[in-house]
């Protein structure tokens, strides 16, 4: 899933802008959730975990390009575009490490372009893999292909999207390796956010319908990482 915020100090601009991003990405097949914000001190107050940011830059209080400083300071890796009538910040621009710098009104192409470059981006950054040795054998499975893991005993059983893969290890090792991207939410179960639905009667679903079970004592974490991971649609 790709995580998008729309920054824009006009609520009406960031909501057309949402929705004509919304329209691309449905067309390209692209699974997506777009927050929307109209001020620094909003974009600020929720997780910092996009993969796409979409910056006006005439903003009172904290223009667009002190707010992408500030995320590059904060060691912010994703993907900026700058959205705005002032032609004349395009250096300011390049200062950031921004991909693009569209102009007002939004042209629809030119954001389609900037929306295929930005997932070009996207999908060359290296993929997450979890790692498994044992005696015999070894081998490198996506972490986005992985729903959740469970440990039975001694032995670990990965569910993934193309079936289960069992082998003997321990949770532990499998937490390092998947941290922080997964949520511990049993002593002997990990779940992949991507594959949330929903919280019910202690128990976490997954979009498949399968149930994983939720303990007291991860109750509270488990709450908080589904909550800020899901923000605000």
């Amino acid at each position: 899933m790709i995580k998008i915020a729309v920054c824009d100090d006009e609520p009406v601009m960031c909501e057309q802008l949402k929705r004509m991003i919304a329209s691309r990405l449905e067309q390209l097949e692209e699974t997506f959730r777009i927050t929307c914000c109209t001020n620094a001190v909003q974009f600020f107050c929720g997780p910092l975990d996009y993969d796409l940011v979409f910056l006006d830059i005439q903003m009172p209080n904290l223009n667009g390009v002190e707010l992408a400083r500030r995320l590059r300071e904060k060691e912010f890796e994703g993907v900026l575009i700058f959205v705005t009538v002032l032609k004349e910040c395009m250096l300011d621009a390049f200062e950031v490490e921004a991909m693009d710098y569209l102009c007002k009104p939004v042209d629809e192409q030119r954001l389609e372009r900037a929306l295929k470059r930005s997932l070009r981006r996207l999908q060359r950054k290296e993929e997450r893999y979890l790692t498994i040795r044992t005696m015999n054998w070894c081998r490198n499975v996506k972490l986005k292909d992985i729903c959740y893991c469970e440990v039975v005993n001694r032995k670990i059983y990965l569910h993934t999207k193309n079936g289960v893969l069992e082998y003997y290890g321990k949770i532990k090792e499998v937490e390092q390796q998947t941290a922080p991207d997964f949520i511990r939410c049993h002593r002997s179960f990990l779940v992949n956010p991507e594959y949330l639905s929903e919280y019910r009667d202690g128990q976490a679903v997954l979009e498949n319908g399968e149930r994983v079970p939720v303990s007291k004592n991860c109750h509270g974490l488990f709450m908080k990482k589904m909550m800020e991971y899901m923000g605000k649609e």
